[in-house]
């Protein structure tokens, strides 16, 4: 479950709630959505399985639930009413702070009338078993579903019971979602990328295709510092727009540009020349590889469980010597999570920064582990996490000790050079 402050904006021409007096409800007014990870961890069991992947879109999705509270509001401009007199609102309108956790309870509810039980480690994902014990996803954003399932009537029941209620648009086999671009291959393997917003991306930063590209999202060895007052306000309004959207690249489809991002967003309250070149630098990157792909593989012999590589640089921040630690899981052989961030306190050795980056990775293994088991994965094998560190594998027993060469997680951890950054990026699934 991901909780958001605000609902996806409407595409439609809608006009909010111009002046309502809200009054609090039991539900909140958080909106649940699928997390990212969770999406990709069916996507990869749909490649490696060779099942059907299907979208759909809610026509007007927040109209649809019932209040259950009084919510009172001014009269939209052309609506005869008295001055003294307003309006009670009977349904959900856009607008209103409580619309996305009204829809969402709506939503559940038919889903729940068709069979399918939400999981408790991603709400906005369902299951269902039908009488051949066959498994059957949906993964839900806002008004967005993504339906996986190994036979076309169960996908056509879903839609067919949708439109009993609601209008819905049948986008048939999934191409785009999030600004995510789903490509099925020959060969059943299932490719994302987000080729289009990466391009748009560069083009509102004037690189076009005479820019050059460079072969690492960072230069080895870059180490800048929080130094207050250096960057003027132009270069201030750049860095955040450019962090903003670099951000959604790595956690969409990019997990190689994942510590760059992470590191160059450190310095967002107060950026200055030298971390504008540095995001231009990324920028750069991406005009070289911005066709890549992630690719899940279709392969149904390979393991079902969730094996992940953890890995931390002790003492990286110069200005806090706080650690960098990150991590990257694989179900069915596919990179679905990954992770770059700085930890919360400073590490007194190598072992304790290792050690952290290890129960930072955990929680990510234990989440991805009961996600299987509640989409009736079945066998699901134990969770594996590799780190290279000896005493921090022995302190933790269970984490196995891999070589420094061979740690994947070490592109989450600092800027690498073009070779080892290649041979990492391999691995973890991005190809041109």
């Amino acid at each position: 479950m991901r909780p958001t402050r605000s609902a996806r904006p409407s595409p439609e021409p809608m006009r909010p709630a111009r002046s309502a007096r809200l009054s609090p409800g039991p539900s909140g007014f958080l909106t649940l959505v699928a997390r990212f990870s969770s999406i990709r961890s069916l996507l990869a069991l749909a490649a490696a399985n060779g099942l059907h992947v299907h979208q759909a879109d809610i026509d007007k999705a927040y109209l649809h639930g019932d209040l259950d509270h009084n919510i009172l509001m001014t009269a939209p401009h052309g609506f005869d009413l008295p001055s003294d007199k307003v309006l009670r609102l009977r349904r959900s309108i856009y607008g209103l702070k409580q619309a996305g956790r009204i829809w969402n309870r709506h939503i559940n509810a038919l889903l729940r009338d068709l069979g399918y039980t939400a999981t408790g480690t991603d709400h906005c994902i369902y299951s269902r078993l039908d009488d051949r014990q066959r498994p059957h996803y949906i993964a839900l954003y806002v008004d967005d579903l993504l339906m996986i399932s190994p036979d076309l009537a169960e996908i056509e029941r879903v839609i067919s019971g949708l439109e009993r209620r609601y209008g819905v648009k049948r986008l048939g086999p999934a191409e785009y979602i999030l600004g995510i671009q789903i490509r099925r291959l020959d060969d059943g393997s299932i490719a994302l990328s987000q080729e289009r917003y990466i391009m748009d991306v560069l083009a509102r930063f004037h690189f076009d295709t005479t820019t050059r590209g460079t072969t690492v999202p960072m230069t080895p060895g870059l180490s800048l510092t929080a130094i207050p007052g250096q960057g003027t306000e132009q270069i201030k309004s750049w860095y955040l727009q450019a962090i903003g959207s670099l951000l959604y690249i790595s956690l969409g489809t990019r997990p190689d540009i994942a510590f760059a991002v992470s590191y160059l967003a450190r310095f967002a309250n107060n950026p200055g020349s030298r971390h504008w070149i540095a995001v231009k630098h990324v920028l750069r990157y991406l005009r070289a590889t911005y066709r890549d792909k992630l690719l899940y593989a279709h392969a149904e012999t390979r393991s079902t469980g969730v094996v992940g590589y953890s890995d931390a640089n002790w003492g990286a921040c110069v200005d806090t010597s706080v650690s960098t630690m990150g991590y990257v899981f694989y179900i069915a052989g596919s990179a679905v999570s990954w992770s770059s961030k700085r930890q919360s306190r400073v590490a007194d050795s190598t072992t304790d920064a290792e050690y952290l980056a290890l129960s930072h990775a955990g929680k990510e293994g234990i989440y991805l582990s009961q996600l299987l088991e509640e989409l009736h994965v079945q066998p699901v094998a134990p969770a594996h996490i590799f780190t290279d560190n000896k005493a921090a594998a022995a302190v933790a027993h269970d984490p196995v000790h891999v070589s420094g060469t061979d740690m994947v997680a070490d592109i989450f951890t600092k800027a690498l050079g073009p070779k080892v950054f290649s041979t990492h990026c391999y691995a973890l699934g991005l190809c041109t």
